[in-house]
């Protein structure tokens, strides 16, 4: 079967004509909106925004969810960029990488 032609009124666009995302851009971007796409992740970063510092044990107390389920989402969180870990003896704590990402987000929506 042959390919139809598009009819428009605009000129038609080919591949060649435009550039693409690279695939490393393509990956961070689709790994920021995977992280922002969670109620849980925008709460845990509002509360850091809040406050600079938090252990994994007072998101557990805050958010009133298991080690595991907190601990998942910080990883996502970490993984995109978002936030930065630091150890302690035997404790994690993180905090927000950019201050403002929450109001960046914000100002997209209106």
């Amino acid at each position: 079967m042959a390919q139809k032609e598009c009819i428009s009124e605009q000129p038609r666009i080919f591949k060649k004509d435009v550039d693409l995302l690279s695939s490393d851009k393509l990956s961070i971007m689709s790994s920021l909106a995977n992280a922002l796409s969670d109620p849980i992740r925008l709460q845990i970063l509002y509360l850091l925004k809040q406050h600079e510092d938090i252990c994994t044990c007072e998101f557990q107390e805050l958010l009133d969810l298991s080690q595991s389920k907190v601990s998942y989402h910080l990883k996502i969180l970490l993984d995109a960029g978002l936030i930065k870990r630091e150890v302690i003896a035997n404790w994690r704590h993180y905090s927000m990488i950019d201050k403002d990402i929450l109001e960046k987000l914000e100002h997209m929506m209106i």
